[in-house]
Protein backbone atom coordinates (compact mmCIF):
# COMPACT_ATOMS: atom_id res chain seq x y z
CA UNK A 1 0.00 0.00 0.00
CA UNK A 2 1.31 3.28 -0.88
CA UNK A 3 3.33 5.59 2.36
CA UNK A 4 1.25 8.60 3.40
CA UNK A 5 2.99 11.32 2.75
CA UNK A 6 4.64 13.06 5.55
CA UNK A 7 3.27 16.74 4.60
CA UNK A 8 1.80 16.68 8.36
CA UNK A 9 2.17 13.95 11.23
CA UNK A 10 4.95 11.45 12.17
CA UNK A 11 8.02 10.94 9.59
CA UNK A 12 7.73 7.78 7.43
CA UNK A 13 9.91 5.32 6.28
CA UNK A 14 10.25 4.12 3.06
CA UNK A 15 13.42 1.44 3.35
CA UNK A 16 16.69 3.03 4.21
CA UNK A 17 15.09 6.68 3.32
CA UNK A 18 13.12 8.82 5.82
CA UNK A 19 10.18 10.68 3.82
CA UNK A 20 10.87 14.29 5.16
CA UNK A 21 8.42 16.25 3.24
CA UNK A 22 6.07 15.85 0.06
CA UNK A 23 7.28 18.53 -2.33
CA UNK A 24 5.33 17.63 -5.92
CA UNK A 25 3.42 15.45 -7.10
CA UNK A 26 2.47 14.62 -10.81
CA UNK A 27 1.03 12.33 -13.04
CA UNK A 28 3.36 9.75 -12.52
CA UNK A 29 4.68 10.21 -8.99
CA UNK A 30 4.80 11.82 -5.59
CA UNK A 31 8.06 13.48 -5.29
CA UNK A 32 9.51 13.59 -2.03
CA UNK A 33 12.68 15.41 0.06
CA UNK A 34 14.17 12.36 1.65
CA UNK A 35 17.27 11.78 3.85
CA UNK A 36 18.83 8.71 4.13
CA UNK A 37 21.10 7.69 6.77
CA UNK A 38 24.16 5.44 7.18
CA UNK A 39 26.95 4.35 9.34
CA UNK A 40 29.70 6.72 11.04
CA UNK A 41 26.96 9.62 11.15
CA UNK A 42 26.72 9.15 6.97
CA UNK A 43 23.63 11.50 5.85
CA UNK A 44 22.64 12.53 2.52
CA UNK A 45 19.58 14.86 1.69
CA UNK A 46 17.94 13.17 -1.59
CA UNK A 47 14.62 12.97 -3.34
CA UNK A 48 12.51 10.20 -3.47
CA UNK A 49 9.99 9.68 -5.93
CA UNK A 50 6.92 7.09 -5.12
CA UNK A 51 4.85 5.52 -7.95
CA UNK A 52 1.46 7.56 -7.98
CA UNK A 53 -1.12 5.06 -6.23
CA UNK A 54 -3.58 5.14 -8.90
CA UNK A 55 -0.87 3.59 -11.07
CA UNK A 56 -0.34 0.77 -8.71
CA UNK A 57 -3.45 -1.39 -10.35
CA UNK A 58 -1.72 -1.28 -13.74
CA UNK A 59 1.24 -3.55 -12.98
CA UNK A 60 2.57 -3.19 -16.95
CA UNK A 61 2.97 0.36 -16.25
CA UNK A 62 4.85 0.41 -13.02
CA UNK A 63 7.21 -2.63 -14.82
CA UNK A 64 7.19 0.07 -17.70
CA UNK A 65 8.27 2.79 -15.52
CA UNK A 66 10.56 0.55 -13.51
CA UNK A 67 12.49 -0.60 -16.43
CA UNK A 68 13.02 2.41 -17.89
CA UNK A 69 14.22 4.08 -14.63
CA UNK A 70 16.64 1.16 -13.99
CA UNK A 71 18.22 1.66 -17.67
CA UNK A 72 18.26 5.29 -16.80
CA UNK A 73 20.29 5.00 -13.97
CA UNK A 74 23.22 3.49 -16.05
CA UNK A 75 23.72 6.77 -17.58
CA UNK A 76 26.51 8.41 -15.41
CA UNK A 77 27.17 12.10 -16.71
CA UNK A 78 27.45 15.12 -14.93
CA UNK A 79 24.61 16.41 -17.12
CA UNK A 80 22.35 14.17 -16.34
CA UNK A 81 20.43 13.69 -12.87
CA UNK A 82 22.23 10.70 -10.78
CA UNK A 83 19.62 7.91 -9.90
CA UNK A 84 20.45 6.38 -6.72
CA UNK A 85 18.39 3.66 -5.73
CA UNK A 86 15.02 1.65 -7.54
CA UNK A 87 13.30 -0.38 -5.10
CA UNK A 88 9.88 -1.69 -3.70
CA UNK A 89 9.42 -0.88 -0.16
CA UNK A 90 5.63 -1.64 2.00
CA UNK A 91 4.24 -2.44 -1.21
CA UNK A 92 5.05 1.09 -2.88
CA UNK A 93 7.66 0.98 -5.55
CA UNK A 94 10.09 4.34 -5.68
CA UNK A 95 12.86 5.78 -7.26
CA UNK A 96 15.94 7.64 -5.38
CA UNK A 97 17.75 10.43 -7.09
CA UNK A 98 20.28 12.96 -6.73
CA UNK A 99 19.08 16.54 -4.55
CA UNK A 100 19.12 19.41 -6.91
CA UNK A 101 19.36 23.04 -5.84
CA UNK A 102 18.14 24.40 -8.50
CA UNK A 103 15.03 25.49 -11.19
CA UNK A 104 13.60 24.47 -14.08
CA UNK A 105 14.64 26.03 -17.49
CA UNK A 106 10.91 26.73 -17.99
CA UNK A 107 10.97 28.92 -14.32
CA UNK A 108 14.76 30.30 -15.97
CA UNK A 109 12.76 30.97 -19.18
CA UNK A 110 9.68 32.76 -16.95
CA UNK A 111 11.81 35.27 -15.07
CA UNK A 112 13.57 36.12 -18.00
CA UNK A 113 10.33 37.42 -19.58
CA UNK A 114 9.56 39.47 -16.81
CA UNK A 115 13.12 41.45 -16.25
CA UNK A 116 16.86 40.36 -17.28
CA UNK A 117 17.07 37.96 -19.91
CA UNK A 118 19.07 34.72 -19.97
CA UNK A 119 21.59 36.05 -22.62
CA UNK A 120 21.82 34.12 -25.63
CA UNK A 121 25.55 32.49 -25.04
CA UNK A 122 23.92 31.12 -21.61
CA UNK A 123 21.57 29.79 -23.43
CA UNK A 124 24.34 28.41 -25.86
CA UNK A 125 25.95 26.79 -22.60
CA UNK A 126 22.70 25.20 -21.04
CA UNK A 127 21.56 23.51 -24.22
CA UNK A 128 25.25 22.28 -24.85
CA UNK A 129 25.09 20.61 -21.49
CA UNK A 130 21.82 19.22 -22.40
CA UNK A 131 23.45 18.01 -25.76
CA UNK A 132 26.19 16.48 -23.94
CA UNK A 133 23.97 14.23 -21.53
CA UNK A 134 21.51 13.37 -24.25
CA UNK A 135 24.72 11.90 -26.25
CA UNK A 136 26.09 9.91 -23.42
CA UNK A 137 22.35 8.39 -22.92
CA UNK A 138 21.69 7.52 -26.90
CA UNK A 139 25.13 5.86 -26.44
CA UNK A 140 24.45 3.77 -23.38
CA UNK A 141 25.72 -0.21 -23.63
CA UNK A 142 24.87 -2.59 -21.77
CA UNK A 143 27.71 -5.11 -20.18
CA UNK A 144 27.47 -7.10 -23.11
CA UNK A 145 28.41 -4.42 -25.38
CA UNK A 146 24.65 -4.07 -26.97
CA UNK A 147 23.62 -0.63 -27.74
CA UNK A 148 20.44 -0.28 -25.17
CA UNK A 149 18.80 3.03 -27.72
CA UNK A 150 17.73 4.90 -24.86
CA UNK A 151 15.78 8.11 -25.76
CA UNK A 152 14.83 10.51 -23.59
CA UNK A 153 11.03 11.67 -25.21
CA UNK A 154 10.02 14.28 -23.02
CA UNK A 155 13.02 17.29 -23.73
CA UNK A 156 11.07 19.95 -22.26
CA UNK A 157 12.30 23.23 -20.69
CA UNK A 158 10.46 21.57 -17.42
CA UNK A 159 12.78 18.39 -17.67
CA UNK A 160 16.23 21.06 -17.96
CA UNK A 161 17.51 21.64 -14.50
CA UNK A 162 19.48 25.12 -14.03
CA UNK A 163 21.13 24.82 -10.63
CA UNK A 164 22.30 27.64 -8.95
CA UNK A 165 26.16 27.09 -9.30
CA UNK A 166 25.39 27.02 -13.19
CA UNK A 167 26.08 23.67 -13.67
CA UNK A 168 22.77 21.87 -16.38
CA UNK A 169 21.23 18.36 -15.30
CA UNK A 170 18.50 16.46 -17.68
CA UNK A 171 15.86 14.62 -15.47
CA UNK A 172 13.53 12.04 -16.10
CA UNK A 173 14.83 10.10 -18.67
CA UNK A 174 12.51 7.47 -20.66
CA UNK A 175 9.43 7.92 -18.83
CA UNK A 176 7.32 9.41 -21.65
CA UNK A 177 6.61 6.19 -23.13
CA UNK A 178 4.89 5.57 -19.97
CA UNK A 179 3.04 8.65 -19.49
CA UNK A 180 2.13 8.27 -23.15
CA UNK A 181 0.20 5.43 -21.82
CA UNK A 182 -1.36 6.51 -19.04
CA UNK A 183 -2.72 9.38 -21.22
CA UNK A 184 -4.05 6.96 -23.81
CA UNK A 185 -3.04 10.14 -26.38
CA UNK A 186 -0.55 12.61 -26.50
CA UNK A 187 1.67 14.15 -24.03
CA UNK A 188 -0.65 16.64 -22.42
CA UNK A 189 0.97 20.05 -22.68
CA UNK A 190 4.11 18.39 -24.49
CA UNK A 191 2.95 18.25 -28.10
CA UNK A 192 4.45 21.35 -28.95
CA UNK A 193 7.97 19.77 -28.50
CA UNK A 194 7.27 15.96 -30.56
CA UNK A 195 9.28 15.60 -33.59
CA UNK A 196 7.06 15.72 -36.71
CA UNK A 197 7.90 12.09 -37.77
CA UNK A 198 6.48 11.05 -34.32
CA UNK A 199 3.39 12.75 -35.15
CA UNK A 200 3.17 10.03 -38.37
CA UNK A 201 3.74 6.86 -36.11
CA UNK A 202 7.22 7.08 -35.81
CA UNK A 203 9.23 5.47 -33.78
CA UNK A 204 11.26 7.98 -31.29
CA UNK A 205 15.15 7.66 -31.57
CA UNK A 206 17.67 10.11 -30.80
CA UNK A 207 17.39 12.31 -33.58
CA UNK A 208 13.87 13.55 -32.28
CA UNK A 209 15.06 14.17 -29.26
CA UNK A 210 17.05 16.52 -30.80
CA UNK A 211 14.17 18.16 -32.54
CA UNK A 212 12.98 18.84 -29.11
CA UNK A 213 16.62 20.27 -28.11
CA UNK A 214 16.11 22.68 -30.70
CA UNK A 215 12.74 23.80 -29.84
CA UNK A 216 14.42 24.17 -26.62
CA UNK A 217 17.07 26.26 -28.16
CA UNK A 218 14.41 28.19 -29.85
CA UNK A 219 12.01 29.16 -27.15
CA UNK A 220 15.23 30.07 -24.81
CA UNK A 221 16.41 32.41 -27.50
CA UNK A 222 13.49 34.00 -28.25
CA UNK A 223 11.02 34.13 -24.87
CA UNK A 224 8.52 32.42 -27.04
CA UNK A 225 6.18 29.45 -27.43
CA UNK A 226 7.72 27.77 -31.28
CA UNK A 227 4.45 25.51 -31.71
CA UNK A 228 1.95 26.47 -28.69
CA UNK A 229 -1.69 26.76 -29.10
CA UNK A 230 -4.72 26.06 -26.90
CA UNK A 231 -5.55 23.29 -29.16
CA UNK A 232 -4.25 20.54 -29.55
CA UNK A 233 -4.84 19.68 -33.31
CA UNK A 234 -3.10 23.05 -34.36
CA UNK A 235 0.08 22.38 -32.48
CA UNK A 236 0.10 19.87 -34.27
CA UNK A 237 -0.59 21.05 -37.21
CA UNK A 238 1.92 23.72 -36.63
CA UNK A 239 4.52 21.36 -36.26
CA UNK A 240 3.83 19.82 -39.65
CA UNK A 241 3.79 23.13 -41.96
CA UNK A 242 4.37 26.55 -40.00
CA UNK A 243 7.54 28.57 -40.67
CA UNK A 244 9.95 28.21 -38.62
CA UNK A 245 12.13 31.51 -38.62
CA UNK A 246 15.47 32.34 -37.18
CA UNK A 247 15.87 33.47 -33.42
CA UNK A 248 17.80 36.59 -34.56
CA UNK A 249 14.89 37.83 -36.08
CA UNK A 250 12.98 37.61 -33.03
CA UNK A 251 16.31 38.39 -30.30
CA UNK A 252 19.11 40.84 -32.52
CA UNK A 253 21.08 39.33 -29.77
CA UNK A 254 21.57 36.31 -31.28
CA UNK A 255 24.48 35.30 -33.36
CA UNK A 256 23.99 34.21 -37.03
CA UNK A 257 25.93 30.77 -36.47
CA UNK A 258 23.51 29.85 -33.24
CA UNK A 259 20.70 30.70 -35.76
CA UNK A 260 22.41 28.05 -37.74
CA UNK A 261 22.80 25.23 -35.26
CA UNK A 262 18.50 25.72 -33.82
CA UNK A 263 17.63 25.70 -37.52
CA UNK A 264 19.71 22.13 -38.19
CA UNK A 265 18.16 20.57 -35.00
CA UNK A 266 14.84 21.77 -36.37
CA UNK A 267 14.85 20.22 -40.26
CA UNK A 268 11.42 18.43 -40.57
CA UNK A 269 13.34 15.96 -42.49
CA UNK A 270 15.05 13.41 -40.03
CA UNK A 271 17.86 12.73 -42.16
CA UNK A 272 18.68 17.03 -42.32
CA UNK A 273 19.20 16.88 -38.43
CA UNK A 274 22.25 16.36 -36.69
CA UNK A 275 23.27 13.06 -36.90
CA UNK A 276 23.91 12.74 -32.91
CA UNK A 277 23.83 14.93 -30.00
CA UNK A 278 27.48 15.32 -29.92
CA UNK A 279 27.85 16.77 -33.29
CA UNK A 280 25.86 19.29 -32.03
CA UNK A 281 27.68 19.91 -29.08
CA UNK A 282 30.47 20.33 -30.88
CA UNK A 283 29.41 23.07 -32.75
CA UNK A 284 28.02 25.20 -30.09
CA UNK A 285 30.94 24.59 -28.00
CA UNK A 286 32.65 26.28 -31.58
CA UNK A 287 30.14 29.18 -30.96
CA UNK A 288 31.28 29.19 -27.22
CA UNK A 289 34.88 29.36 -27.23
CA UNK A 290 34.22 31.91 -30.33
CA UNK A 291 32.92 34.41 -27.89
CA UNK A 292 35.83 33.55 -25.28
CA UNK A 293 33.19 31.44 -22.98
CA UNK A 294 35.39 29.42 -20.80
CA UNK A 295 32.58 28.52 -17.45
CA UNK A 296 29.52 28.50 -16.13
CA UNK A 297 29.97 30.75 -13.82
CA UNK A 298 27.52 33.78 -16.08
CA UNK A 299 24.95 31.85 -15.63
CA UNK A 300 25.52 31.23 -11.85
CA UNK A 301 25.41 34.22 -11.45
CA UNK A 302 22.02 34.90 -13.53
CA UNK A 303 20.61 32.73 -11.09
CA UNK A 304 22.20 34.06 -8.39
CA UNK A 305 20.55 37.68 -9.39
CA UNK A 306 16.82 36.24 -10.59
CA UNK A 307 16.58 33.57 -7.51
CA UNK A 308 18.69 34.68 -4.52
CA UNK A 309 16.06 35.64 -2.24
CA UNK A 310 14.23 31.89 -3.08
CA UNK A 311 18.50 30.54 -2.36
CA UNK A 312 18.46 31.82 0.60
CA UNK A 313 14.78 30.92 1.58
CA UNK A 314 14.91 27.23 0.38
CA UNK A 315 18.42 26.34 2.42
CA UNK A 316 17.52 27.73 5.25
CA UNK A 317 14.28 26.03 5.46
CA UNK A 318 16.17 22.73 4.13
CA UNK A 319 18.52 23.36 7.15
CA UNK A 320 15.92 23.44 9.63
CA UNK A 321 14.11 20.17 8.31
CA UNK A 322 17.23 18.10 8.05
CA UNK A 323 17.92 18.77 11.36
CA UNK A 324 14.71 18.44 13.15
CA UNK A 325 14.02 15.04 14.50
CA UNK A 326 9.99 15.56 13.71
CA UNK A 327 7.89 17.49 11.36
CA UNK A 328 7.80 21.05 11.88
CA UNK A 329 4.42 21.97 9.95
CA UNK A 330 5.45 25.75 9.42
CA UNK A 331 8.47 24.63 8.21
CA UNK A 332 6.89 22.33 5.90
CA UNK A 333 4.31 24.27 4.68
CA UNK A 334 7.01 27.39 3.46
CA UNK A 335 9.07 24.56 1.62
CA UNK A 336 5.95 23.14 -0.19
CA UNK A 337 4.92 26.88 -1.10
CA UNK A 338 8.82 27.69 -2.19
CA UNK A 339 8.62 24.50 -4.70
CA UNK A 340 5.12 25.29 -6.05
CA UNK A 341 6.49 28.68 -7.43
CA UNK A 342 8.98 26.81 -9.10
CA UNK A 343 11.05 23.67 -9.20
CA UNK A 344 10.81 21.20 -6.20
CA UNK A 345 14.36 21.37 -4.62
CA UNK A 346 14.69 17.88 -6.33
CA UNK A 347 14.62 19.37 -9.74
CA UNK A 348 11.27 16.67 -10.86
CA UNK A 349 8.43 18.06 -11.84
Amino acid sequence: MPVPAPTRGERRRLGKYELVARIGEGGMAEVHLARQRGPMQFEKLVVVKTVHPRLASRPELVRMLLDEARIAALVKHPNVVDIYDLGEADGTYFIAMEYLEGESLGQVLKVSRQGTRLDPFSTCRIVADCAAGLHAAHELRSLAGEPLELVHQDVTPGNVIVLYTGQVKLVDFGVAMVKHSVDDGMLKGKTGYLAPELLDGGKPDRRSDLWSLGVVLWEALTLRRLFWSPEEQEAVAKIRTAEIVAPSRINPQVPRDLDEVCLSALSRNPASRYATAHTMQVDLEQILRQASWTNNEPIARFMRGRFGERIQARRDLLRELATSKGPRHQTIDRLIAISDEGSPPGGVE
